[in-house]
């Protein structure tokens, strides 16, 4: 289920992100039509303001020819996107098709003031033509507005696509974070389960193999491996249930516990197994040590009235290293549960 899940964040994190590229690529470019119309509306309102003044300066007997080229440069770049004034052609046919118009009339224009300069008889007609023509340029100003608000609309429907996926790419983030952190957290639960046995608060198997296969430092020798097994555990547990048994190993482990310091290590080897890695301790001092065990075990089992503890125990002093001190120590300690036990069927 949570691999299922995992592909799912990716595949939509995907498309998301496929989809994210194409939108601020659309947006990218439409934000440079945007740029350019307003530019372009700018140039046209020169045209609608700029003839204006052109007619008002030639029907008072000052010809501007400078300006009718200026004027006549824009109109054309209007009309191909090419020129000095890094001007576009917007993609607009309404536009267009008014501009296209305009500029025909603009030609009109330009002949009545040729006219005008040779006869001023014509005066009221230029008059009346820049009027017609003012309209035609507000006509494609107009137009040209529509065409930058329609942009501008899809822009917004786009950067509100781009807000959506945005904030889906970080719902999916925050969950994979989640998810992560709770991973971490689990794996680090079981990390310490695995060097930490919870029933007993003693280290576990892992801790116990990890203690073990660490070099023997002679400054701190000599050492002693001890190993402890319970006895008739089997026996409890089915007279008494698997819980009597946990009690039992429990205390037993409470007892071990109860001598760790510095120089004593004492860990859950396995089930019913503990094992005791003692340093500069003599031998007199080991044995010291198995005697405040078997004194606190008898103390146990005076105030215990059913459960007892009974254990085997073997140690070995002073080898060359942990592992084969363990070897040793545990084929002693079950040399000793056969003894135990035979002592107990002599009984």
């Amino acid at each position: 289920m949570n691999s299922n899940r995992k592909l799912l964040y990716k595949v939509v994190q995907l498309v998301c992100v496929v989809i994210l590229g194409i939108v601020l690529f659309n947006i990218f470019q439409l934000v440079d039509i945007i740029q350019g119309t307003g530019r372009v509306i700018n140039y046209t309102g020169i045209i609608r303001g700029g003839t204006q003044r052109l007619v008002k300066l030639e029907t008072n007997g000052i010809p501007k020819d400078d300006l009718m080229l200026y004027l006549d440069g824009i109109l054309n770049e209007l009309q191909t996107g090419q020129g000095q004034y890094d001007l576009d052609k917007l993609d607009d046919i309404p536009y267009l098709e008014k501009l296209s118009e305009l500029n025909d009339y603009w030609d009109e224009l330009q002949t009545e003031i040729m006219i005008y300069r040779s006869d001023p008889g014509n005066k009221e007609k230029v008059v009346q033509m820049s009027e017609t023509y003012f309209n035609m340029a507000n006509d494609v100003v107009g137009t040209a507005e529509f065409y930058l608000e329609q942009k501008t609309k899809v822009l917004t429907s786009l950067e509100l696509v781009m807000v959506i996926l945005l904030g889906l790419l970080i719902v999916i983030s925050l969950q994979q974070a989640i998810t992560e952190i709770h991973l971490i957290r689990k794996n680090k639960e079981l990390a310490t389960a695995a060097y930490y046995d919870k029933p007993t608060g003693l280290p576990g198997r892992r801790s116990c193999e990890e203690q073990i296969w660490i070099p023997m430092d002679r400054k701190e020798g000599p050492y002693c491996m001890v190993m402890f097994d319970l006895n008739n555990l089997k026996c409890i547990n089915d007279s008494y249930g698997h819980s009597a048994g946990d009690v039992l190993i429990k205390d037993f482990a409470d007892i071990l516990n109860h001598l760790t310091n510095e120089n004593v290590f004492v860990g859950r080897y396995g089930g019913d197994e503990f094992i005791m890695i003692v340093k500069k301790h003599t031998e007199e001092q080991i044995e010291q040590l198995l005697k405040e065990i078997e004194l606190a075990t008898i103390r146990y089992n005076h105030k215990s009235d059913q459960l007892k503890i009974q254990y085997a125990a073997g140690y070995e002093y002073g080898g060359d290293s942990l592992p084969q001190m363990l070897e040793k120590a545990d084929a002693k300690m079950y040399l000793n549960k056969t003894a135990v036990k035979a002592d107990t069927n002599d009984l």
